[in-house]
Formats: structure tokens, C-alpha cells, sequence
């Protein structure tokens, strides 16, 4: 998020809006939540979650069935409290808060953005630091409802290199900083031919960064229905994200210089790859296909007959 949207969000002065955005399928992020809370409406009890780390994050709340409360009251502190600080107040310079009221009993079985909206303009993005939390009291709950949380997810909206997105592993981001490719967290074959069978100019010599789904709609095109290495990414569906395709030859080799064994650090490898080699999306010729090698960083071609590893990616 851009920085002047961050100091937007945490000076802006709010009034308690009502959440309305919900949606039945899970999302990217990390849950800090492991088991259904129920909190007995009119009651003292509480929970709150603390942010995984520094950033701005999306927050998510998935609302379980039998959820009744009608107005809960969900407390977003940016920088954290003060013990026995009872106000939430978004002029807060020292402790920036929030609060988001959500509808539960409308929201049952559906993952709800915890959002603000004024004037037109939604604050769904919020720059937590060190020490921030999210928090919910049942007290002003009806005393014959039931508030419920089946889980909290925290997605992390600063995009970069090696974090969990878009249904896999970030690899690269574009300069905007808002789009790239992810690569599947785990591989799809260790062993699959190129080819459905037969040699044939595929159209798919693509090499360069963004080709990869160009290729492999070709392949699929020219080479038809089947169970081969371009036809088991178009094929796969993680989670909500079935748009995966056979990365191409510069694609393969970013994949092994930012999170294979080609990276540095934390980084190393953290795409979980084998020593073995990689079909890349790029024909060479009417015969042979570039691969990569994750073992030593080289790229070669090779028959379209071979059994090699097979990595999907994506878009996002």
C-alpha cells in the first residue's frame, strides 16, 4: 500500500461503520486462529489475535454457522494498547483504533473483510506495527446471541519475493509492485512428458518473462487432450486458483534464482524443489523443449519424450 494511504488510514477519523463484503471461499493468509471461539452474547469474555508481523494486511473473519450476533464489535489497534485502555479512538496518534461492525448472523458459512467505508472510499488494508492486534468483546451483544469465530486470517498486502500469495510461493513482482508470478508450493509430476505422443511445432517458443501462459495454450491447441506436462498445470486447482500454466524458460530460471536453490538466505530453496530437472513451457524446435536444472542452475533442451519434474505458476 502506497505510504500516503497508510498515514490515510491510521489519521483518518471514522464513525462505526457496518462490514458488508463477504465471500463463501477461503483466503490467502495466514490464521492465527486454530479452533472455533463462541462467546456468549452480553457477557465480558473476549479474544483478540495478534498480528503475524509488521505490515499491512487485508483481515479476514470466517463466521461459523449458529452465529447470531448481530452487531459485533471487532477492534482493530494498529500499534497495539495500553492495559486498561477502554477507548478505541482512530485520532489516537500513540494507539490508532478502528472498529469494524460486522453482521454475523447475515454472514453465516462466509469469510467477511473487516473494512470501513466513507464517502465512497473503503479502508480494507491496514498498516499494523509491532504489537497490533485484532480484538472482540461480546458485551454489547444481545444477551440471546451467540458471537462466533471459526477462524481470523491476517493476508499480507506489502507483495515480495518468498511470501505465501495467490495460492502459492512469490517469485517475482513486477514494477508496480502489485503484479507477478507465483509458483505452485509443491511440484505436480516428478516424471511427465512434454509431448501427448507425437513431435509437432507446438508454437511455443516464448522464452521471456510472461510467456509461459502464451505457450501453454499453444501446446494445449496443437497438441491436443491428454495427460502431459502443459495439461497438468492448466489442469490444476489450488484452492480458489485454476489459471496455472507451464512456466517458460526465463520463468523457470527466475524460479530458480529467487526461491530455489540459486537464492540466498531464508531463501533458499524456499520453494521446496527437487535436485532434479524442470520442464519449461519454450519449444526449442519441432523435437526438443529448454528445461532447468534446480541442481546446478544450468539450462539445456531435450527430448519432448522425457520424464521430467513439472512446476505450475500463475499470474496474480
Amino acid at each position: 500500500m502506497p505510504s500516503t494511504l497508510k498515514s490515510f488510514a491510521v489519521a483518518l477519523s471514522l464513525s462505526i461503520l457496518v462490514c458488508t463484503a463477504a465471500q463463501a471461499l477461503p483466503t490467502d493468509g495466514k490464521s492465527v486462529s486454530a479452533t472455533q471461539i463462541n462467546l456468549q452474547g452480553g457477557s465480558n469474555s473476549s479474544v483478540q489475535w495478534q498480528v503475524p508481523n509488521a505490515s499491512t494486511y487485508m483481515v479476514w473473519l470466517q463466521v461459523p454457522k449458529g452465529s447470531t450476533a448481530r452487531n459485533a464489535r471487532y477492534r482493530l489497534y494498529l500499534k497495539g494498547n495500553v492495559t486498561g485502555n477502554p477507548v478505541c479512538s482512530s485520532t489516537d496518534v500513540i494507539h490508532p483504533c478502528f472498529e469494524v461492525v460486522v453482521n454475523q448472523s447475515a454472514n453465516q458459512g462466509k469469510w467477511v473483510l473487516l473494512a470501513q467505508t466513507k464517502n465512497n472510499k473503503t479502508i480494507g488494508q491496514w498498516a499494523f506495527g509491532k504489537g497490533g492486534y485484532v480484538s472482540v468483546n461480546a458485551s454489547n451483544i444481545n444477551s440471546a446471541e451467540q458471537l462466533g469465530i471459526a477462524a481470523v486470517s491476517f493476508e499480507d498486502r506489502i507483495l515480495s519475493i518468498g511470501k505465501s500469495y495467490g495460492g502459492g510461493i512469490i517469485f517475482y513482482v513486477d514494477r508496480t509492485g502489485k503484479h507477478g508470478l507465483v509458483a505452485a508450493p509443491r511440484d505436480q509430476s516428478t516424471g511427465l512428458q512434454w509431448y501427448n505422443g507425437f513431435y509437432s511445432n507446438a508454437h511455443a517458443d516464448g522464452t521471456e518473462v510472461g510467456k509461459g501462459q502464451i505457450n501453454t495454450t499453444s501446446i494445449i491447441k496443437y497438441q491436443g487432450a491428454g495427460f502431459y506436462a502443459a495439461t497438468l498445470c492448466d489442469r490444476l486447482v489450488i484452492g480458489k486458483y485454476s489459471d496455472w500454466f507451464l512456466p517458460s524458460k526465463d520463468e523457470l530460471a527466475l524460479m530458480y534464482k529467487n526461491i530455489g536453490a540459486g537464492a540466498s538466505g531464508p531463501l533458499k530453496n524456499k520453494g521446496n524443489f527437487a535436485a532434479r530437472i524442470y520442464w519449461s513451457s519454450s519449444e526449442y524446435d519441432n523435437d526438443t523443449v529448454w528445461h532447468q536444472s534446480f541442481a546446478d542452475g544450468k539450462q539445456g533442451t531435450y527430448d519432448k519424450y522425457g520424464g521430467f519434474y513439472v512446476r505450475s505458476v500463475r499470474v496474480f
